[in-house]
């Protein structure tokens, strides 16, 4: 079994966003974060495509519920099968696009997992940064972190699978630039090191971050001696990792796996979307960042990802 780049089977680049036309009466949400490329989308989109239903989601983090703000606000609880589907359900035979640039993972995964379980067609939008304010990374001696801090590990919403290990799982973390979470979820979890399994994302966004992500990680993959594990995924690819954790399944007898996924937001998404596949076998780890505020600057690719269909072919 031989891993295959299979991007452009599920996903394609949107470029002028004035000639793009979604199919009538489809849904699109999208949330507004501090970074400006998180509604660049939605707002180019909105003149070309009356019939689409755009709607801005605003997270209230104490309890786990959302607002959306559409044709009628609706407040909906992020752990509610029932709530999530007052919003999706009307949409089953149309598409929903789920824009993840300004979406934290605790907001999105509901969203994917009853559109996977109801099948309905999800595409997610995504946004890539044109470049990260990362200059500091590059010091030595100094830790810049992206975020001001996590909030704690603890399971995302309509995701709770908590695994009885019947041996030590394979525990998988997807890399980012922040070294600090890196070295929080190892201490919190506490895995057996050599089944500890960095992934770094390759091509970076811009040819120089891989080396920053390997410099900002580098205290925890050498005290856990991880190094010799490093496996490597597409860092604006949602297929690229989801056939790589796929692979990795394969190559080590379909083990149990736990994932952190605290590297770029495409890793993140398929990561959840491989948990959602396989919810008897993978557990997904999440310490729930508090993201700094201006941590990127412009527009880079925009990428969109048909999930229902790569979910339902693998």
């Amino acid at each position: 079994m031989t891993k295959i780049n299979q991007d452009y089977i599920y996903t394609e680049e949107w470029n002028d966003l004035k000639e793009i036309v979604l199919p009538p009466n489809s849904l699109y949400l999208y949330a507004h974060d501090p970074e400006d490329r998180s509604t660049y989308c939605a707002k180019s989109l909105k003149p070309s495509n009356r019939d689409t239903d755009f709607c801005e989601i605003v997270y209230n983090e104490d309890d786990d519920t959302i607002i959306v703000n559409g044709n009628q606000d609706k407040i909906i609880s992020l752990h509610s099968v029932k709530h999530i589907s007052t919003l999706l359900s009307p949409f089953e035979n149309s598409i929903v696009y789920l824009e993840v640039t300004g979406l934290s993972c605790r907001v999105a995964t509901p969203f994917m997992k009853y559109a996977m379980d109801n099948k309905i067609e999800m595409r997610i939008v995504y946004a890539e940064p044109l470049m990260y304010k990362i200059d500091e990374f590059c010091k030595m001696g100094i830790n810049k972190d992206l975020c001001e801090t996590v909030k704690g590990i603890c399971p995302l919403p309509c995701l709770s699978n908590l695994l009885p290990h019947r041996e030590s799982p394979l525990f998988v973390v997807l890399l980012g630039f922040e070294g600090g979470r890196f070295s929080h979820i190892i201490q919190d979890q506490s895995p057996d090191k050599e089944k500890i399994i960095p992934v770094l994302g390759v091509p970076g966004y811009k040819i120089n971050y891989p080396y920053i992500s390997m410099w900002g990680n580098r205290i925890q993959i050498k005290s856990t001696d991880c190094w010799q594990n490093i496996k490597y995924a597409e860092a604006n690819s949602i297929v690229d990792i989801y056939m790589m954790l796929n692979q990795l399944s394969y190559d080590n007898r379909n083990p149990e796996i736990i994932i952190a996924p605290i590297g770029t937001k495409p890793h993140a998404i398929g990561a959840i979307l491989y948990s959602i596949k396989h919810p008897q076998k993978v557990e997904i780890v999440y310490d729930n960042p508090i993201r700094s505020v201006n941590r990127s600057s412009g527009i880079g690719k925009l990428l969109v990802c048909n999930i229902t269909q790569l979910f339902n072919s693998i």
